[in-house]
């Protein structure tokens, strides 16, 4: 018996499966071998089901999103994100990229943490 395959038989490369979830090849990888895509190696490759993927996509529940801290949107709108038991609201920063680069740079070369930066900046940009 040789059933036609149907879209949700569609099987995956590696390669099609970054493509499809849209990052990149080393971070689908690195989800699979975590074991946080269903997937199985056929050889010395990796092959999956897109509908598991797909379902496994939209398991992502509200513990998903606090254990991995995916950026959510409050009722106003705003950008926040819960992980490791805290809560982080989004906010923008009066600072160009160009600005936001070179406090990251300074940071670098400092060795200090880039929030600590971005605070005083805060305050002294309130300041003035």
């Amino acid at each position: 018996m040789n059933e036609a395959m149907t879209p949700t038989d569609e099987v995956l490369t590696l390669e099609e499966l970054a493509a499809y979830l849209k990052v990149s090849e080393t971070t689908a990888y690195t989800l699979v071998r975590g074991g946080e895509i269903p997937g199985r190696k056929v050889g010395r490759e990796w092959r999956f089901l897109k509908a598991r993927v797909t379902h496994w996509l939209m398991q992502a529940g509200e513990e998903d999103m606090e254990k991995t801290g995916f950026v959510q949107r409050d009722e106003l709108g705003g950008e926040f994100r819960q992980e490791g038991g805290q809560e982080y609201v989004a906010l923008w920063l009066p600072i160009t990229r160009e600005e936001k680069a070179a406090q990251i740079e300074k940071a670098t070369r400092d060795g200090v943490n880039v929030s600590e930066l971005v605070a005083d900046y805060l305050r002294n940009w309130a300041k003035a």
